[in-house]
């Protein structure tokens, strides 16, 4: 059975430097966006499931539904992790920045993928500031 003690054992093994106090915005967005995995994208199911606060939970839903990463009723994670037990940890980081705020994620069409964006180097952000 999987639960919130195997999925924070789970964020032990993958970053051994991670805080386990429920304070530090880098461990709370990979816990939310690891207990995916089990729960889907619903706020309350998430926030039950981990024990964060639901404003939290739903601030970080909304930007991994921005970033095409989430649906309203699925997650997107199998650039990161796979049924047979792969994982691409160095995706699923990068989406946790996406979750903390601090990255975006565009689809690129002329290039048929999606980029990652440090935020204050947003082309999208950049171009919307330029037309207003």
């Amino acid at each position: 059975m999987k639960d919130l003690r195997f999925v924070k054992e789970t964020l032990m093994v993958l970053d051994p430097t991670l805080w386990d106090d429920g304070q530090e915005e880098g461990y709370q967005a990979a816990l939310i966006l690891l207990s995916s995995l089990m729960c889907g994208p619903r706020a309350g199911d998430l926030a039950a499931f981990t024990r964060l606060p639901l404003s939290l939970v739903i601030a970080i839903r909304k930007r991994l539904i921005t970033a095409e990463l989430w649906s309203e009723t699925t997650v997107c994670l199998d650039h990161w992790f796979a049924p047979d037990g792969g994982f691409k940890d160095n995706m699923f980081w990068m989406d946790v920045l996406v979750a903390e705020g601090l990255v975006v994620r565009h689809w690129i069409e002329e290039e048929g993928t999606s980029r990652y964006f440090a935020k204050e180097f947003d082309p999208v952000a950049k171009k919307t500031t330029l037309i207003n």
